[in-house]
């Protein structure tokens, strides 16, 4: 029996919807929809997601759903690469929570926080990239759609979905890597796999937006010529510096040397016509496309690419190799217990019948049971011999050790007093008051108290000075210092440290 799987994006000009057909052997993309959204001159959206979902959806869904999923905004999320000497995922999961909380200050319960496995590094820990977000995000997100009458069941982030979409739509191979740069309307997402396997996920906070305001002289396309105009194609040129930069940083901490490489513009990427040929000259990346998969039946590679992630999103309602999912503790996705609970009677005749089975292999499960958790037993002695300290008596193994790796992540999990943002909003507002146009690289912002410091590089002594004019505007910032700002003798950047106290 078909099942049928439906992925949902949208930004400030565009709504689209993927559905994809699964059967007993295969799956592919079954339908693309999409329509322009009614957007002000400053492309604003006039209406709300919950009031145009539904006509596009009526176009779309000719069958009963079986799975719905969509994806949190990267601006509403926060990723961390961290290592652990285990890679089973059920033990990352337990673990990698009190640290992120850590290096993100906010109270206990209100971030949330999943994970994609990202291979190894030179010393054999297992990567592991985590996704987070914030419980009242997720929240809204997931009421918005009950509003438009859509239950999601997976709530992924676009960076990790676009690892479903490069394994069904290509045929990865290994020795490759393949780099899904995903051009968003005012972010961008970006995947790397050698092979079928995930090396990297993350995001950038500037996408089409900004070359949309350049080309076309800071005036608003009409929403009734949006689709025209994407589709006639534009030309960035040195607008596409940014972009080139953060993949070519991506290439040189990966390592990926010697593999074949491929890059994919997906997205509104797929609307700029010297993208490839950018890149193949600056980050000497071919043009070529990896060999198509059969999610390609009944779709053009064009349409795919500037859908490709719905597309993704759709292939993770069947696909769930991994990725990540933000329904979790009191959002969990529950449609499924009360179809359940619908059927009372008939499920009442099957519980009764499976009683009596139950009770004839009783001494049977009584015994495998015992060998089990045997096993898991010494598992877990292996695991918590490798995490804890020499000689640390196993009594609650998976609280001591998650309690110790909380001790030994940098930060403060206490959330900043008074007034102010959040990490994830301070973040978000950091991307907004620092001009678009500096070469800036923020590697980790923190806070601790009452001050916020924020460490990176940039290529010159006078974007410090801008970075810290944009700080100081912020409502919340009080005095803002240079702390420090050296020259890196390696590759001649500007080494920056800035403190920001709060008001």
């Amino acid at each position: 029996m078909a099942r049928y799987s439906v992925g949902i994006c949208w930004d400030n000009v565009s709504l689209r919807a993927c559905l994809v057909k699964a059967g007993a052997a295969d799956h592919a993309v079954e339908r693309i929809v999409g329509m322009v959204r009614d957007y002000d001159e400053a492309y604003v959206p006039r209406k709300s997601i919950a009031d145009e979902l539904g006509a596009l959806l009526k176009e779309a869904l000719t069958e009963p759903m079986d799975t719905f999923v969509v994806a949190l905004p990267e601006r509403e999320t926060m990723h961390r690469t961290l290592t652990r000497p285990f890679g089973d995922r059920r033990k990352i999961a337990l673990t990698i929570t009190p640290e992120v909380e850590t290096l993100l200050p906010v109270a206990d319960g209100d971030i949330l926080v999943d994970h994609v496995l990202l291979g190894r590094d030179e010393a054999g820990l297992h990567r592991v990239g985590t996704v987070s977000a914030t419980h009242k995000g997720v929240g809204k997100l997931v009421a918005d759609l009950n509003a438009a009458g859509v239950d999601p069941e997976i709530v992924d982030s676009p960076q990790s979905a676009l690892l479903a979409g490069a394994r069904n739509v290509f045929r990865l191979k290994d020795e490759t890597t393949t780099l899904i740069l995903h051009m968003g309307w005012q972010e961008t997402s970006l995947a790397v796999l050698e092979g079928s396997e995930a090396r990297h996920i993350g995001s950038f906070p500037y996408g089409f937006e900004k070359i949309a305001l350049a080309v076309f002289k800071g005036k608003a396309v009409p929403p009734a010529q949006l689709g025209n105009t994407l589709r006639q194609g534009v030309s960035a040129g040195a607008l596409l510096d940014p972009w080139v930069r953060e993949v070519l940083i991506t290439l040189s901490r990966l390592g990926a040397g010697g593999f074949e490489h491929f890059l994919v513009p997906a997205g509104y990427a797929r609307f700029i016509r010297d993208l490839p040929e950018r890149f193949s000259r600056a980050a000497d990346l071919p043009q070529d496309l990896p060999e198509a998969g059969s999610a390609q039946r009944g779709a053009e590679t064009g349409e795919l690419l500037e859908n490709f992630l719905p597309v993704s999103l759709a292939y993770r309602g069947v696909d769930r190799q991994d990725g990540v999912n933000f329904r979790k503790k009191d959002l969990s996705y529950s449609k499924k217990i009360e179809w359940i609970k619908g059927y009372t009677g008939t499920w009442t005749k099957v519980a009764a019948a499976l009683a009596l089975l139950w009770l004839v292999g009783l001494g049977l499960n009584l015994s495998l049971n015992a060998r089990v958790s045997h096993q898991l037993t010494g598992h877990i002695r292996q695991e918590f011999s490798a995490v804890m300290p020499p000689g640390t008596p196993m009594v609650e193994p998976v609280r001591q050790m998650e309690q110790h790796l909380s001790r030994l992540a940098p930060g403060s999990a206490s959330s900043p007093s008074g007034r102010g943002a959040t990490p994830l909003e301070l973040l978000r507002d950091l991307s907004v008051v620092i001009p678009g146009d500096i070469d800036v690289l923020v590697d980790s912002v923190s806070i601790d108290g009452e001050a916020v410091t924020l460490t990176g590089s940039t290529s010159s002594y006078d974007n410090v000075e801008k970075m810290k004019a944009g700080l100081s505007s912020l409502p919340y910032a009080g005095e803002v210092k240079i702390v420090s700002a050296n020259v890196d003798k390696n590759d001649q950047r500007i080494r920056l440290k800035l403190a920001c106290s709060r008001k």
